[in-house]
């Protein structure tokens, strides 16, 4: 009886012994770099939605701590330091990139390009999954929509703007393609961090500004030294804001962790876009009751806006690779096919819901 109790004993402490490092080998914790301020409206709050949401679907077997913008690493650096295991992802926007190369625009935001849903669209059934992998693989990393403003402002301004001539010296905190293309126009493009174009704005060192659209200028303040904002933002139509993962790391997921990660990202997108779409009114009313101006562009500065963009496409598209050349022409293809159908629905709907006609307020 004494033996057979012992054995008994020893098998259970030989359990206990393998099975605690059984269950955490089961485990991982990946680290989730953002470009976004702690809990920053939006896209920050989303960021840690993502992180709690692939957490929870996972059942804690792939924990996703999150790292706000800087706190691991410098945000310019968030690709690298996923693919150089600082990080094993990072929440931001493919246009960050395109000093690597100009595809990844594509896959956030181009100037008067695709808004939210065709986007979504072009990136689902449209083919751009399949070349947003393809373009990911040569840096080592997949990326997944996770998220997207939808429609943006045209920006901040100290004065107004009449025509193009008043665009010439014009001091413009503008990113990306939108900042090469109004360069052209005699706008003189400055880069910096969102949270230094308040006190730009109110020294005087900037003349106007573009962020990412109410949802997020509004908390920065810029209404405070600008007080005319024009619309709508031909720069940034939708901006559509991507988790990227390190593809070996990835690939060694289990297949039911892959499908998590997918499926949050998929759930992100759709909350993020509905989240902008609710804040968004309310914050434009506050903004109209502290006596900001909302003013559409001109006309000729739309058409001047419109050709130096198409300029800049055409020279990137021309001096780019094949991989450039395939995102491209996919995507403009896509995008001439949906404009019809935008056109006669959502565009169509909305104009006549602008008629006079009786309808509960």
């Amino acid at each position: 009886m004494t033996t057979r109790r012992s054995l008994i004993a020893g098998a259970a402490a030989a359990t206990g012994a393998f099975a605690a490092p059984a269950i955490a080998q089961g485990r991982q914790e990946w680290r989730m770099v953002t470009a976004w301020p702690k809990d920053l409206p939006g896209a920050g709050v989303g960021a840690r939605r993502l992180a709690e949401r692939i957490t929870a679907l996972t059942e804690g077997r792939l924990t996703v701590s999150l790292h706000p913008a800087g706190e691991l690493v410098p945000v310019q650096e968030n690709m690298d330091a996923v693919v150089d295991g600082r990080a094993e992802m990072s929440h931001d926007m493919a246009s960050f990139y395109i000093s690597k190369s100009p595809a990844f625009a594509f896959f956030s935001a181009v100037p008067f390009g695709m808004i939210a849903q065709e986007h979504n669209a072009w990136i689902t059934f449209g083919g751009g999954q399949a070349l947003w992998e393809a373009l990911g693989a040569k840096y080592g990393i997949r990326a997944f929509l996770a998220g997207n403003t939808g429609g943006q402002l045209g920006g901040w301004f100290r004065k107004e703007i009449s025509g193009v001539a008043d665009l010439k010296g014009l001091r413009f905190r503008v990113q990306g393609l939108s900042g090469q293309a109004l360069s052209r126009l005699g706008v003189k493009q400055v880069l910096m961090p969102g949270g230094a174009i308040l006190t730009a704005l109110k020294s005087g060192d900037i003349d106007a500004a573009e962020f990412m659209g109410p949802v997020n200028d509004a908390p920065f303040r810029f209404q405070d030294a600008a007080k005319i904002c024009y619309w709508p933002g031909f720069q940034d139509p939708a901006a559509a804001f991507q988790l990227q993962v390190n593809a070996e790391r990835f690939a060694s997921l289990p297949a039911p962790l892959q499908a998590a990660v997918e499926a949050a990202c998929g759930e992100e997108n759709g909350r993020s876009l509905s989240d902008y779409s609710a804040r968004t009114p309310a914050i434009i009313a506050d903004l109209l009751g502290q006596g900001v101006m909302f003013k559409q562009f001109p006309p000729d500065v739309f058409e001047a806006f419109g050709r130096s963009v198409g300029e800049i496409l055409a020279e990137v598209v021309e001096s780019g690779d094949e991989t450039v050349k395939r995102v491209a022409a996919s995507y403009f293809g896509f995008r001439a096919k949906t404009m019809l159908w935008t056109r006669l629905a959502d565009q169509g709907f909305a104009n006549m819901r602008l008629l006079d006609y009786g309808y509960p307020k």
